[in-house]
């Protein structure tokens, strides 16, 4: 057996394993995410809430969706240099 099966082989294992702790720490994260939410929207402190959740947005599309981040980075570049690509 050479080494790139063997790496194809190991290559699923971990990968479900990743997608299960992700699955799982997302919901934490959605969770806490909840959680301080209200509290601040409780408080009546609603410059901190708007805060929050521009923050916590942001956080969970890099951490959890980057290949969104790309996409969109390279469709933007598309979209405005179209006419210099063609």
């Amino acid at each position: 057996m050479n080494f790139y099966t063997m790496w194809l082989l190991a290559e699923g294992p971990g990968k479900k394993l990743q997608e299960t702790v992700g699955g799982e720490v997302g919901a934490l994260f959605f969770l806490a995410v909840i959680i301080i939410s209200l509290t601040l929207f409780w408080k009546r402190a609603f410059t901190a809430f708007i805060g929050f959740a521009l923050f916590a947005m942001l956080v969970s599309v890099f951490i959890f969706q980057p290949q969104l981040i790309s996409s969109l980075g390279s469709d933007a570049f598309k979209w405005l240099f179209e006419a210099y690509l063609k």
